[in-house]
């Protein structure tokens, strides 16, 4: 249950930056006044030959062309294929000027986030929202930042699934409910069923 709880708590963290990460970096980089003086190392050292905006959607689509260009490489070949091309492209790409290494950098930890997000259709949902946010950002700054999540919050406390409450147990919030999610306990004490289901037996 420590490894177990330990390994959730990391992978709740991937979540978070697979989605948030790179719209607060962009958000900064626009707004250089918000940045924190202790992460004022986030700055970008080097400009590219296109936009700060275009360079994120750039690589944001040559992932997917990736992607697809992997899955219709014979197994064999994939993982290499995707080392080859993530670390020969990406390094003509700086060397040429069309990206700056912090966005390589901080794109690659939002991917490593999306990948370790357990489910794929998960994963794919978080990055469709990452690009909204993006947007929102770039169009109307700290505004649409705030806005865009707060929007994106509200749709998923409004949203159900067979009945269930999305956000649940946050929204409506169950302290016993949170408690299993945040922390991992042994299956021995996982002995009530969720109050959420309202079971005819509460006991497992």
């Amino acid at each position: 249950p420590i490894v177990g709880a330990y390994l959730r708590f990391v992978r709740f963290l991937a979540v978070w930056l697979s989605i948030f990460l790179l719209p607060l970096w962009y958000m900064w980089m626009k707004n250089p006044e918000l940045v924190p003086h202790a992460l004022s190392f986030v700055a970008k050292s080097s400009e590219g030959n296109i936009p700060l905006f275009g360079q994120i959607l750039l690589i944001e689509f040559g992932l997917d062309m990736l992607r697809m260009a992997a899955i219709h490489t014979p197994s064999a070949l994939a993982t290499a294929l995707g080392l080859v091309a993530a670390l020969m492209i990406g390094g003509i790409a700086v060397e040429v000027g069309l990206f700056s290494n912090e966005v390589i950098l901080y794109f690659a930890m939002a991917t490593i986030g999306t990948f370790a997000t357990p489910s794929y259709e998960l994963g794919l949902a978080n990055r469709l929202v990452r690009l909204a946010l993006l947007i929102v950002t770039a169009l109307f700054g700290v505004v649409g930042y705030v806005v865009g999540i707060t929007i994106w919050l509200v749709m998923l406390a409004r949203m159900q699934s067979f009945g269930v409450p999305y956000l649940w147990p946050f929204i409506p919030f169950s302290y016993r409910g949170m408690r299993d999610v945040l922390i991992r306990s042994p299956i021995p004490l996982k002995n009530r069923r969720p109050t959420v289901l309202h079971p005819k037996d509460p006991d497992r």
